[in-house]
Order: C-alpha cells, then structure tokens, then sequence
C-alpha cells in the first residue's frame, strides 16, 4: 500500500480522518496508514518473524482495515482496532500454514524491559555472543509457549499494550489476559530454566 504524507492531516485525530475516508476522500486512509504502519508492523513482525511475509501481512490488515472502515464506530482508539485485524491476520496466517510462530526480539529491543548486561563501557565480543545467546534462548522459550500465551505475551510485554487495549484486540476480558499473561509468565521461567541450565552445561 503506497503511503503519501499531508500535511493536511497532521493535526486531524484519527477519528476524523475516517470520517474523511467515509465521506470519499479514500486518499486521506494513506494518513493512517503512516501512523500506525511501523507499530502493526513490528506487531506482525512479532508473530511471523519473516520481513516478506509481514510486510505482506501488515498490507493486508490495512487494506481489510479500509474495507471493513464503514464498521469501525470509534468506540476503541484506531491504533486498537487496526492492530485487532492485524493480530488476526497473523493468527489465520499461522493456521493456514499450520506451523508455529517465530517470535524475535531485534526489532523490539527499545521495548523490551531486560536487564542490561553492561553499564558504562561497550560490551566486548564474549559480552556480545553471551547476550546474543541468552536472547536466542528467550526466542526459543517464547516459541515454546501456547499460541493464546504467546500473543498475550508478545503484545503486553514486547508491545507494551495495556491491559485495556490487549482485551479489545484478543476480544476477551482484562482479568483473562492477566490471568493468560500470570500463565504464560510461570510457564516461560519454566521453559528458560531448563534450557539456561542445558547452555551453562553445553
């Protein structure tokens, strides 16, 4: 989807350029299309953990976002109702290919909230590959979670969605997602156990 920028728009809520787009002016849909591109990107992203696939991903949430505009009633933010289609696009893709998810960390490392390794001085090499291993293993024991564990996970966590926002995108209630992520926590430490304990062994 080619995305132009305006100035036009740049102070317009969201709300209000859907407005636009209903009343014809289908142009002004490239505006939130910028916006909110990067986010429902790396959200995809997250899931899928293939650039072509979640550029092609990300397009057609946008593109069933546009379709689908006339049913968007403003009752959630945007950014939430985008970011629903988009986490089900990824959640169909997934079942059509009947294979897990890959979920990867280099794209989300601003948001994600680890404990530096180093303080001061750049890490050396050893530094470097140890914190590179100890992210491979944290991919690995993300991998190894339940599909519903998983993406709660991945978009509280990693997304830093809030509780609100994750309830409306998953289409649940917040104490399911808290309960999901408590789950999904407990089970994580389980899995990073093990296999931390087999790297200090290997």
């Amino acid at each position: 989807m080619r995305v132009s920028k305006s100035s036009n728009f740049s102070h317009i809520e969201d709300i209000q350029i859907v407005a636009r787009v209903l009343e014809g002016n289908t142009e002004a849909f490239s505006v939130l299309v910028q916006r909110h591109h990067e986010r429902v990107y790396n959200t995809v992203y997250s899931f899928i953990g293939d650039i072509d696939e979640a550029d092609d991903l990300a397009q057609e949430a946008f593109l069933k976002a546009f379709r689908a505009l006339k049913r968007f009633r403003g009752q959630s933010l945007f950014s939430t109702w985008v970011h629903r289609i988009a986490v089900n696009c990824c959640l169909d893709h997934l079942k059509s290919r009947h294979r897990r998810s890959f979920v990867s960390l280099d794209e989300h490392r601003e948001n994600w909230d680890a404990p530096r390794i180093w303080v001061g001085q750049p890490p050396n090499a050893d530094v470097r590959v140890e914190r590179r291993e100890l992210q491979e293993i944290l991919e690995r024991a993300l991998n190894d979670l339940s599909e519903e564990y998983r993406v709660t996970f991945v978009l509280r966590e990693i997304e830093g969605l809030a509780y609100e926002e994750i309830a409306e995108v998953l289409k649940c209630s917040i104490g399911t997602v808290k309960s999901r992520l408590f789950r999904g926590r407990t089970k994580l430490r389980e899995i990073l156990q093990v296999q931390y304990d087999n790297w200090i062994e290997a």
